[in-house]
């Protein structure tokens, strides 16, 4: 595996497990400023207002089991799929969810950023 897509992959497990930690500080330094989560509901989430509901538990994320990862490099660009499982209670309804995210980076300098993320039920 490239060095670039070790690094993507190591961001995007830091990601999973801040998620799972409530630890929005490393979220908030991770993800792009105009980052925009699309949930499986179509629903676009600012950054802020994710980072919010984590915090507050209206989002409360226990384990993530990543299945399968495929990282695909252009350039500055990259995009990231993993079919997972994500353990959470969303807005107070626990289930395991089975679902493909397709998260999309920018390169800067020797750093790369998640822009995006969508979330599409498997």
């Amino acid at each position: 595996m490239s060095e670039d897509k070790q690094k993507i992959l190591a961001v995007y497990h830091r990601i999973d497990d801040a998620m799972v930690n409530k630890d929005t500080e490393t979220l908030d330094d991770i993800l792009d400023d105009n980052y925009v989560l699309v949930h499986i509901t179509g629903y676009h989430q600012p950054k802020q207002e994710w980072l919010e509901q984590i915090d507050n538990e209206e989002m409360k994320y226990f384990k993530t089991m990543p299945q399968k990862t495929t990282i695909t490099i252009d350039g500055n660009t990259a995009i990231l799929i993993c079919d997972t499982k994500i353990d959470a209670r969303i807005y107070g309804f626990r289930n395991t969810w089975s679902m493909q995210m397709k998260m999309c980076f920018e390169k800067r300098g020797d750093n790369w950023y998640p822009v995006n993320a969508i979330a599409i039920s498997n």
